[in-house]
């Protein structure tokens, strides 16, 4: 019996309906919303944040995990940002404003007191960002990534 269309939370682990139920049973998948975010609660309680490694995108995937969201058990830090990104919706003209103004105003200010290499070496800065996050995501979560 699952409570929603796109989690599987039965109250037994022996009554998943979804294909992946006996994965789910392995990895600990948990009977409630509330179990699901008591645990992960648990599991961060200890560990530092730190945006490059272990942050907030971390945390909601491990939730996801545990909830066995849209009964998969892969989600993870890139698979958060995507879902915000495309699924997202913003609550108000306000916060557009509230959210995109530091951003101009950082970007207005590095024009005016460096000009174009500033974009460069934005640009620059982004690229390595996004790459050491897939790097870390895909090709050596264990080592980069360990909340």
């Amino acid at each position: 019996m699952c409570l929603f269309l796109q989690c599987c939370l039965p109250h037994y682990l022996s009554d998943h309906t979804c294909a992946s139920g006996f994965d789910h049973a392995q990895c600990g998948t948990v009977q409630t919303w509330d179990d699901g975010i008591r645990t992960t609660m648990q599991q961060f309680q200890h560990t530092s944040y730190n945006l490059f490694t272990c942050n907030c995108h971390s945390f909601v995937a491990s939730c996801l995990n545990k909830l066995a969201y849209k009964g998969s058990i892969k989600w993870n830090i890139i698979s958060i940002v995507l879902l915000v990104l495309i699924k997202g919706q913003w609550v108000s003209k306000a916060a557009i404003i509230r959210s995109f103004a530091p951003f101009l105003l950082v970007i207005f200010l590095g024009y005016y007191m460096v000009g174009w290499p500033f974009f460069t070496g934005w640009a620059v800065f982004n690229f390595l960002l996004i790459g050491w996050f897939l790097l870390g995501t895909y090709l050596l979560p264990k080592l980069l990534f360990q909340c």
